[in-house]
């Protein structure tokens, strides 16, 4: 049965005043919370991109039905975007993590609060272990990322990008592959990455473009694998196998890093947006395939997961009614 709630805006303050959306279960409490992170990108507290016209909503359908489940959830706009303050191209890393840490601290001193527990998508399941590191917590969800860092992940990301350019039928792969687009592709990307490494500048231009080098840079010298290893709590690492944008078996990796219980899944025909699909799209289109399917519901065999893992950590007596929104 599902939990009725209620929902509140609220302003997190940490070095810039961040606005989210908190969801209370309809009763006396206390209750466990989760905190839903964001992965990358200018994407606002629901998972919607305005300017890419994507509006998946999934960290909205995310929270919606953990909070039914009879837990308060908070998810929260970056800096810079939404309704939040700050400047989103100068953010790095540990920007971001700071930003978790008042959220937690938000949590922690709300009078409903009981245990805290956090999910990060994409990105945010690096960013979770990153501020677990440093205020350790009760529970972490690891979606669409598990035992992988933003390096890794780039290269495997660019040598899908070069296998397809070199397999492309018809004139037009005929013309990339006289070109030698696919080895163009690793020079560009490395001459990127030699700039943003030798700069100390928060945003440099690269191609007429404002790039983020604090935040790439972070990611290249933060490992990830280091701070899995404080991991005490129990955590749940859940991949699709349709998700071109990580390696979807590194979920089970995260056992061999973490101390405390883990449980890993990878879930059939599950994308990186948590919709069901019924193939893998090509890297070069993903954006195509994932406004295809936007409007799709969470995967219901993830609904079951979280369902079976949140259970058996952190129990609660769940009781039906309706969705009230305040």
């Amino acid at each position: 049965m599902m939990m009725s709630y209620r929902e509140e805006n609220v302003a997190i303050q940490g070095k810039y005043q961040l606005q989210g959306t908190l969801e209370i279960p309809i009763g006396e409490g206390p209750f466990d919370a989760v905190l839903v992170i964001a992965g990358s990108g200018s994407g606002d507290r629901d998972g919607n991109f305005k300017a890419g016209k994507l509006f998946p909503n999934i960290y909205k359908n995310v929270a919606n039905y953990i909070s039914s489940l009879g837990f308060i959830t908070l998810r929260v706009d970056k800096r810079g975007c939404g309704e939040s303050s700050g400047n989103f191209l100068e953010t790095g890393l540990f920007d971001l993590v700071d930003d978790i840490l008042s959220s937690i601290e938000y949590l922690k001193n709300h009078p409903l609060v009981e245990k805290v527990i956090l999910l990060g998508h994409s990105e945010g399941a690096t960013l979770i272990a990153a501020a677990n590191a440093r205020c350790p917590v009760d529970g972490l969800v690891f979606l669409s990322g598990g035992a992988e860092s933003l390096p890794d992940a780039l290269v495997r990301q660019r040598e899908l990008a070069k296998n397809e350019i070199v397999n492309m039928k018809g004139f037009k792969g005929i013309i990339t592959r006289l070109l030698k687009v696919d080895e163009k592709v690793e020079k560009q990307a490395k001459k990127l990455n030699d700039k943003i490494m030798a700069s100390n500048k928060d945003v440099i231009k690269y191609q007429f473009q404002k790039i983020n080098a604090k935040w790439f840079r972070e990611h290249y010298q933060y490992d990830v694998f280091e701070d899995l290893k404080k991991v005490e709590c129990p955590s749940l690492a859940i991949n699709g196998d349709k998700d071109i944008q990580i390696t979807p078996d590194k979920a089970h990796d995260l056992s061999s890093y973490v101390k405390g219980p883990a449980c890993t899944h990878v879930i059939e025909n599950m994308d990186h947006l948590l919709k069901e699909v019924d193939k893998e799209a090509p890297i070069l289109s993903a954006a195509k395939a994932y406004k295809e399917n936007q409007d799709k519901p969470m995967h219901p065999v993830l609904e079951l997961r979280l369902k079976e893992w949140l259970e058996m950590y952190y129990p609660n007596e769940v009781i039906g009614g309706s969705h009230e929104v305040e």
